[in-house]
C-alpha cells in the first residue's frame, strides 16, 4: 500500500507520454538537426563515442542556444525552467544564502551534485548555507551563478550517483557545463525587463568572442553584466503600521522592511582556449566574477505602541530600546570586577527611574540613554553581500602512439563573500555605537590536480573495452576573517550574570547589591551583542582549517554484444581528516530491440566527506519570530564548539550512501525518443542543521563557564550533525519529439516529468526534531512537470513552456504548518531574425503573473495574518521556499547580433 502514490503517479506520467505526440526532449549541443538522443556525451562515461541513447544512466543535454533562450540571467533559475529535478528557492531575508541561491537535483542537498566545467571541478562558494531550507541547510557547494549562459556550449545532467567516477559529491549526479570553443567572431545580446507590478528593473548585456591564435590555437572569451533592481512583495511590519497610525510624527517608515529580491549589480567574466600541438593539446580555462547584492532585515520597533489595531492586537514592547545607564566613570557593570569575582554596584553612579516607553526617550538626560535617540522611528538594517570568484585550469592531454590517453591538468578556484551592514548598531556599545560595519569574510580556496588515462582495448566484444584510470591530489581551505572590533565587541551594556559570595547565581541580567546581599537591582536589560541583525566574526571564531586527500579510480567499460553494454568503476581516496574510503559502480544496458527499446539500469555507492567549512561554520544572527517584537539571537555553532557538545552535539563524519535505478529508453520513430527511469537513494549520516535548542536562564552558568562570549543574550542555538539517514526515492519521464512540419517549418516538443520523494527512516529524537523531519520531508514539491513547444519557421521562432509545481508544506517550530497547493506557471518567448546579424526577441516569464498561495489564518497554521496589514507580524505574504518565486510575471525584450 505505501507505494500505491508512486505508482499512480507512475501510470499517469506514462500515459501522458504515449497518449500525447510530444515528448521530453534532450536538447543538442549545437544548432543542428541531429536526432534526439544522438548526441555525443562527455559526463558519466570515459568513452569518445557514447550517446544520450545509448548511456546506461540516465542523462540530459542542453544546448547552449536553449540556456539563452529565458529572461533570466542566474544560471540556478535557467536550469530549473528544463530539468524537473532541479529547484531552487528565492530567499527574501535569508542571510547569505539570499545572495549564493542552494538548488536541490532530484530532492537532495546542494553539496550532493557534482558540478565540473569542461569536466574538471569546480570550487565550492565560499557560503555554508545557513538559512536556506532544510533540504539546503548546512551544504556547501558551487555557486552556479558563477557561470554565465553564453559562455555555455552545452550543459549535461547525469542524474545518477557517480561518487567512483568522479569522487566525493556526486551523490545526486552532476551538472558538467561545456565552454564555447567557437572562432567565428562576435555575437551576444542586450536584455531589458522588469516585473509587472513595476520593480526590479533587470538590464542583461553578453557578449562573447572567439578567436584564432596562430595556426594551431584558438581563444574564446564571454563576459557578461547584470544590473537587476530589488523587488518588494511584503506589507509592513503591523507592529510599525500601529505605532505609525499612532505616533505620525517620529518617522517610522510606510514600509518598515521589505521582502523581496535582492538588489544585484555584477559583471563575470569566462575564458577558454588552447593550442593543438598534432599529437597532444594544451588548454586552459578560468573565470572571474563579482557581484555586489543588498538586502533588507527585519524592523526593529523603536517605542511600545500603546493601543490596539483594527483587530484588538497589541504589539507591546518594542523589543531592544529600553533604558541603559551611560558610564561616567568606570565604574558601572563589565567595567571594573569585585573581589568577589562579580560586577561591582556603585550606587551612586546612577539614579534609576521608570518610564512611560511608549515615548521617545528623553534625549536630553545624559545619564539615561536610549536608542530611540538616534533611530526615533526605529530601524530596519541593510545587509551588503560583495563576492569576488575566480579560477583557472591548465592542462595538457593527447595520445601516445601504442593507443593510450592522457589528461593531465591543474586547478586553482576561490571563492570570497563579504559581508557589510548599515542602518544598525551594537546595543551593547551604548550609543556611540557605529551605525555602519564590516562584519568580516568567508573564503574558501581549492588546488585540484588530476592525471587521467584511457586505452581502448580490443578483446573480441562488439566494441573496444574502454580501460580509464588515474589519480587526484585535492586540497582546500575554508577562511573565517575578522570583522571589524566594533561588530562583535561585547560592550558594557550587555546582560550580566552576578554571583554571591559562595559562588552561586543569584541574578540574571541584573546588578548584584552588596550592601544588600539578597537582592538585584536591575540596571541593564541585556541589549544584544555585536553589529545588530548580523554580528561580525570574532577572534572567538574566526580563523583557517584545511584538509588534502588523494584518491585514484578506475573505470571500465565497452559492448559485449551490439545489444548489451556495461560499466564497472571503483574509486580509493585518503582524505586527511576522515581516513580512507572505497566506492563502486556498476552499471548496464540491453537493447531489447536494437534502436527501438533498451532497458538499463545501474547500482553505486557514494561518500562525501564534511568540508572544512562545515566543520568549523559559525555565525550568529539577530532575527524575530512572527508576533514577537523581542528580538532573538541565534547562533550556528562549529561541532568543536563546548556548547554544542554541551548540547549533544558530535563530531562530524562523511556521508555514505547506496544508490541504484532501473529504466528503459524508447525510441518509437526517427526524431522521438523516451526514457523512464526510476531512482532510490539511501544516504547514512547526513549532513544538515540540528533542531534548535532554546536556551533558558538555567543554563546560561553553564554557557559562561564553556567559554560563549554572549551567554547572557543568546536565545537559540543550532549545529551540523549527522544524526539522521534518509532515503530518497523518485521517477524522471523524459523523452522528446522533433517533427518537421513541410514548409511550417519545425517543432520541437518536450514534456518532462518528476516525481520524487524524500523521507527521514532514521534519526536521533534529542537533535533532529519533529519539525526538523517534517521540513525536510515537506518543503520541496513531490511532481513536476515541464512541457516545452519550440517551433521554427525561416527567421521566426515561437518558445512556449509550462511549469507544473505540485504542492509543498511550510513547517515551523511549534509545530504549525501550512501546505501550499499545485500552480502552473507558464513563459512565452517569439524571436525574429531581421537578417544574418540581428535578432529582436520579445518574451515573458510566469506570463499569467501567478503567485503562490498566501499565508493564512487556518487553525495551527502559518498564521496570524493581520487585517490591518494584510500579512503576518513580519510582513510577510508569501512563503520564499516557493519553488517558482514569490514576484508574479516578468516582461523583456532583448536584441542579439551576431558578426
Amino acid at each position: 500500500m505505501k507505494y500505491r502514490g508512486l505508482i499512480s503517479r507512475s501510470a499517469i506520467a506514462v500515459a501522458l507520454v504515449y497518449s500525447l505526440p510530444v515528448l521530453a526532449q534532450e536538447e543538442v549541443p549545437q544548432d543542428t538537426a541531429v536526432a534526439p538522443g544522438q548526441t555525443i556525451i562527455v559526463t558519466g562515461t570515459r568513452r569518445t563515442d557514447r550517446t544520450v541513447a545509448e548511456s546506461p544512466t540516465p542523462i540530459d543535454v542542453y544546448s547552449g542556444q536553449e540556456l539563452q533562450k529565458q529572461g533570466v540571467a542566474d544560471m540556478n533559475q535557467v536550469l530549473q525552467n528544463l530539468v524537473p529535478s532541479f529547484t531552487v528557492a528565492r530567499y527574501a531575508i535569508g542571510d547569505g544564502s539570499s545572495f549564493v541561491r542552494p538548488p536541490n537535483l532530484r530532492g537532495l542537498a546542494p553539496d550532493q551534485t557534482l558540478v565540473l566545467v569542461n569536466g574538471k571541478r569546480m570550487h565550492r562558494s565560499a557560503l555554508v548555507q545557513i538559512g536556506a531550507n532544510a533540504q539546503s541547510a548546512g551544504a556547501h557547494s558551487a555557486d552556479l551563478a558563477q557561470i554565465p549562459a553564453i559562455a555555455v556550449r552545452a550543459v549535461e545532467v547525469l542524474r545518477d550517483g557517480a561518487s567512483a567516477q568522479y569522487g566525493s559529491d556526486a551523490i545526486a549526479g552532476v551538472i558538467n557545463m561545456t565552454l564555447r570553443n567557437d572562432t567565428d567572431g562576435l555575437s551576444g545580446y542586450a536584455r531589458h525587463g522588469q516585473y509587472y507590478r513595476g520593480d526590479g528593473e533587470d538590464y542583461q548585456v553578453a557578449l562573447n568572442g572567439g578567436f584564432k591564435l596562430g595556426d594551431s590555437g584558438f581563444i574564446n572569451i564571454s563576459g557578461e553584466y547584470v544590473n537587476a533592481g530589488k523587488t518588494s512583495r511584503g506589507v509592513t511590519r503591523a507592529g510599525a503600521a500601529l505605532l505609525r497610525m499612532e505616533q505620525p510624527d517620529i518617522g517610522v517608515p510606510a514600509l518598515a522592511q521589505r521582502y523581496g529580491n535582492p538588489e544585484l549589480e555584477s559583471y563575470r567574466f569566462f575564458v577558454n582556449g588552447g593550442f593543438d600541438l598534432g599529437e597532444s593539446e594544451v588548454y586552459f580555462f578560468g573565470n572571474y566574477g563579482h557581484s555586489f547584492q543588498e538586502e533588507s532585515f527585519n524592523y526593529r520597533q523603536s517605542v511600545d505602541t500603546a493601543g490596539t489595531d483594527i483587530e484588538g492586537n497589541s504589539f507591546g514592547l518594542n523589543g531592544i530600546f529600553r533604558d541603559y545607564f551611560k558610564d561616567f566613570d568606570n565604574t558601572l557593570p563589565g567595567i571594573q570586577t569585585g573581589a568577589a569575582g562579580g560586577n561591582v554596584y556603585a550606587p551612586n553612579d546612577y539614579e534609576y527611574t521608570t518610564r512611560d516607553y511608549t515615548q521617545v526617550a528623553d534625549c536630553s538626560d545624559p545619564l539615561v540613554q536610549n536608542w530611540s535617540c538616534i533611530y526615533p522611528g526605529g530601524f530596519t538594517p541593510i545587509f551588503f553581500g560583495k563576492i569576488d570568484d575566480i579560477s583557472g585550469t591548465v592542462g595538457y592531454k593527447g595520445t601516445f602512439g601504442f593507443g593510450l590517453n592522457y589528461d593531465i591538468s591543474g586547478s586553482y578556484g576561490q571563492s570570497t563573500l563579504k559581508y557589510t551592514m548599515n542602518g544598525t548598531m551594537n546595543p551593547s556599545l551604548g550609543i556611540e555605537s557605529p551605525t555602519e560595519f564590516y562584519l568580516g569574510k568567508l573564503e574558501q580556496r581549492e588546488t585540484l590536480i588530476n592525471a587521467d588515462f584511457s586505452y581502448p582495448w580490443e578483446v573480441g566484444f562488439a566494441s573496444p573495452v574502454t580501460i580509464a584510470f588515474g589519480g587526484q591530489y585535492f586540497r582546500e581551505s575554508y577562511e573565517l576573517g575578522l570583522g571589524d572590533p566594533a561588530s562583535y565587541a561585547i560592550g558594557p551594556y550587555t546582560g550580566n550574570l552576578v554571583f554571591h559570595q559562595d559562588g552561586t547565581p543569584v541574578c540574571t541580567n541584573m546588578v548584584y547589591d552588596p550592601l544588600s546581599p539578597d537582592t538585584c537591582t536591575q540596571l541593564s536589560v541585556a541589549l544584544p551583542v555585536g553589529a545588530n541583525g548580523f554580528p561580525g566574526y570574532g577572534p572567538a571564531i574566526a580563523g583557517e582549517s584545511s584538509r588534502n586527500s588523494k584518491g585514484v579510480y578506475i573505470d571500465i567499460e565497452g559492448d559485449i554484444t551490439d545489444q548489451l553494454s556495461f560499466g564497472i568503476a571503483g574509486r580509493y581516496e585518503h582524505l586527511s581528516d576522515f581516513g580512507n574510503s572505497t566506492t563502486g559502480k556498476f552499471s548496464a544496458r540491453y537493447a531489447i530491440v536494437p534502436d527501438v527499446i533498451a532497458l538499463r539500469g545501474t547500482v553505486a555507492t557514494g561518500f562525501r566527506a564534511p568540508t572544512p567549512g562545515q566543520v568549523n561554520t559559525s555565525s550568529i544572527a539577530t532575527g524575530f519570530n512572527p508576533g514577537n517584537p523581542n528580538a532573538i539571537e541565534y547562533m550556528t555553532l562549529p561541532v568543536t564548539s563546548p556548547v554544542a557538545a554541551y548540547l549533544g552535539a558530535e563530531a562530524l563524519k562523511p556521508e555514505e550512501s547506496v544508490s541504484f535505478s532501473l529504466g528503459t529508453v524508447f525510441t518509437p520513430a526517427p526524431g522521438a525518443t523516451l526514457t523512464i527511469d526510476y531512482y532510490n537513494i539511501k544516504v547514512k549520516d547526513r549532513i544538515g542543521t540540528s533542531g534548535t535548542f532554546v536556551i533558558t536562564d538555567d543554563q546560561r552558568p553553564t554557557l559562561r563557564e564553556l567559554g560563549l562570549a554572549n551567554y547572557a543574550t543568546v536565545n537559540e542555538v543550532q549545529f551540523l550533525t549527522n544524526a539522521f539517514d534518509t532515503r530518497t526515492q523518485g521517477i524522471d519521464v523524459v523523452g522528446s519529439y522533433r517533427m518537421p512540419i513541410g514548409d511550417l517549418g519545425v517543432l520541437n516538443s518536450t514534456l518532462a516529468f518528476n516525481w520524487n520523494k524524500t523521507k527521514v527512516i532514521a534519526r536521533d529524537p534529542d537533535i533532529v526534531s519533529d519539525v526538523r523531519v517534517a521540513q525536510l520531508e515537506k518543503t520541496l514539491p513531490k511532481t513536476r512537470v515541464i512541457l516545452t513547444e519550440n517551433w521554427t519557421a525561416g527567421p521566426l521562432s515561437v518558445l512556449g513552456r509550462m511549469n507544473w509545481y505540485g504542492k509543498y508544506t511550510v513547517t515551523d517550530d511549534g509545530p504549525v504548518s501550512q501546505t501550499f497547493g499545485s500552480e502552473f506557471v507558464f513563459d512565452l518567448e517569439v524571436s525574429y531574425d531581421v537578417n544574418d546579424n540581428i535578432t529582436l526577441t520579445a518574451g515573458a516569464q510566469n506570463i499569467f503573473s501567478n503567485y503562490p498561495d498566501k499565508y493564512d489564518n487556518r487553525p495551527g497554521g502559518l498564521g496570524p495574518v493581520y487585517a490591518s496589514t494584510g500579512g503576518r507580524f513580519t510582513g510577510d505574504i508569501y512563503p520564499d521556499v516557493s519553488p517558482f518565486g514569490f514576484n508574479g510575471g516578468f516582461w523583456y525584450g532583448k536584441v542579439g547580433f551576431k558578426f
